[in-house]
């Protein structure tokens, strides 16, 4: 969802970057105490000497590779694997939270939802008892169904949009996608309650009866029964979402797949001895030379010192 809109292209992306981040390396530093291990004084120091042993680097395939340096090779291989494990927490703790949210909220819809039913099916009950039988036309009813439906999958889907704003911004992509299935439910509910004119031809014609049109007993039986096929149609999808995020919020399975996990190393990547020993060959013949040109420099400077007061004695 953040990739979303701060116009990360992957999920790849924006893993790399929490991996980078500072709550990730204050947990690592934490977890290993690093900070004592590094006999440094602020998190600042232990941050960036976590950051120059810390390598981590994305394919073209997206596939995120974490290289750890240090002069324990055991503890290499577990800050790596530990680096790993703190951005699964992270993407879990992202994935439980927005599910809570989610649940609070529909939980209290679907409460109030339930209670409207209810109250709605005594008013039909007290309304047929009262007028005794009503009947309506199997078109009318069909059609009062059909709004009941649909507006209840309009109020399902803005709770839906309003649950995922709570968390997210009206700019995300799936909150766009939202909106644009709010707007086609509302079209589709006018068209249902008003009338459809068929397209390409001068005489308007309804596909559908308008319900201003039914008789007006008949008329509060339907609008009765719209109201309740709205709430149980809100109530039936509330029931779905408040489960999903109940899974959601309980889910505990990796966010990650690690596809090698990092294991301790066979053979040191730093110091290596044998460039050590060529430069410092290299570097000692260097200096053996040169200071043998500088010793014989500095002798025949003093010999010809030493010539010349020679000759300054002689001319006395």
């Amino acid at each position: 969802m953040a990739g979303g809109f701060l116009g990360i292209k992957s999920p790849a992306d924006l893993w790399v970057g929490i991996l980078k981040s500072e709550t990730v390396q204050d947990a690592i530093i934490t977890k290993f105490n690093l900070k004592d291990l590094y006999k440094v004084k602020t998190m600042g120091d232990t941050r960036a000497i976590l950051k120059s042993m810390v390598k981590i680097t994305k394919s073209r395939e997206d596939i995120i590779s974490i290289t750890v340096e240090d002069k324990d090779p055991a503890r290499a291989a577990l800050l790596a694997n530990a680096i790993v494990e703190e951005l699964d927490r992270f993407n879990k703790n992202i994935v439980m939270n927005s599910g809570g949210r989610m649940r609070t909220f529909v939980e209290k819809r679907l409460i109030e939802a339930k209670g409207e039913l209810t109250k709605l099916e005594d008013a039909i009950k007290a309304f047929q008892e009262e007028n005794k039988a009503v009947k309506l036309d199997d078109q009318s009813k069909v059609i009062i169904e059909a709004i009941g439906t649909v507006k209840g999958q309009l109020m399902a889907k803005e709770v839906e949009l309003q649950t995922f704003l709570s968390y997210a911004t009206p700019y995300n992509p799936q909150a766009e996608i939202l909106k644009t299935q709010v707007e086609e439910l509302k079209e589709r509910l006018k068209e249902l309650a008003e009338g459809k004119k068929i397209p390409d031809n001068p005489t308007p014609k309804d596909i559908f009866i308008p319900t201003t049109k039914i008789p007006d007993l008949a008329l509060q039986y339907a609008r009765l029964l719209r109201d309740t096929k709205v709430q149980e149609t809100l109530y039936g999808l509330l029931i779905q979402q408040y489960e999903i995020a109940r899974i959601q919020e309980a889910k505990d399975s990796p966010t990650v797949q690690v596809l090698d996990v990092a294991k301790v190393p066979e053979k040191r990547v730093r110091p290596k001895r044998t460039q050590i020993v060529l430069l410092s060959a290299f570097t000692a013949t260097f200096l053996a030379i040169f200071l043998a040109f500088f010793l014989e420099y500095i002798k025949k400077v003093r010999t010809k010192e030493a010539l010349g007061a020679m000759e300054g004695l002689d001319k006395k």
